[in-house]
């Protein structure tokens, strides 16, 4: 199940693209007779979920950073040493995957196309890109990247904490959707862009959660469902 769950997003995220759901949400938040994003400068959209959302998420990978650095020297914090490891790794590893993807991939933001007044053709994941056009730094999603980077809370939370499992999946869930929204509101993004940026986040916190924490009752874990697991208990 939670092998198969990114590949279930990632189906997903390009149904949304070929399906005409990405233009769909996004083309109301776009005023054509202005040709403008009347939200992209909002200060819910841009201040509070874009700027403050991701100093947030910036301040949070702080603390875990300060914390792995004391497991070195204070007595107190040595036991947190491999979690803030964990934590500090896999946050990181899946933003950086999708700002890869930024850089190489022609997918562009909904207020570069021309479709919105913009410059650039529509160009899908699979679509034909056209001779000499320039990268579209928009595909995959950095910013709700940087929310479903929590996906790492969720396995720690697997090891040390099981009864907050569900608790910090919703809570990153909502962090990346809710970054995600703004951003398909502003017009930086699709849905599909944020859709794919979860399943790289996710598959990156796994990763790295077998690396951290590989035993024989992980490899059980991945390989049955929450129900067979709670019948095992």
């Amino acid at each position: 199940m939670y092998i198969l769950f990114p590949f279930f997003i990632l189906l997903s995220g390009v149904v949304a693209e070929y399906s005409g759901l990405d233009l769909a949400l996004v083309s109301p938040f776009y005023s054509f007779p202005l040709h403008t994003w009347p939200l992209k400068a909002h200060w819910l959209t841009s201040q509070l979920l874009h700027k403050d959302g991701r100093l947030l998420v910036d301040l949070m990978a702080l603390l875990i950073f300060i914390v792995f650095v004391l497991s070195f020297f204070v007595e107190r914090f040595k036991s947190y040493r491999k979690g803030a490891g964990y934590l500090l790794v896999a946050s990181l590893l899946g933003p950086a995957l999708v700002a890869i993807g930024k850089d190489a991939t022609h997918i562009y933001s909904p207020w570069d196309l021309q479709l919105f007044n913009g410059t650039q053709p529509y160009i899908r994941l699979f679509d034909h890109v056209p001779e000499g056009a320039r990268v579209g730094h928009a595909f995959p999603a950095g910013h709700s990247s940087s929310g479903f980077a929590l996906f790492s809370l969720f396995f720690l939370a697997k090891e040390y904490k099981p009864h907050l499992q569900i608790h910090a999946l919703l809570v990153t869930l909502l962090i990346g959707f809710s970054f995600g929204l703004a951003q398909q509101m502003r017009g930086a993004h699709f849905l599909s862009h944020d859709l794919f940026s979860l399943a790289i986040c996710w598959i990156s916190a796994l990763f790295m959660y077998l690396v951290f924490f590989r035993n024989q009752a992980f490899l059980s874990w991945v390989s049955t469902s929450p129900k067979e697991q709670r019948a095992r208990q």
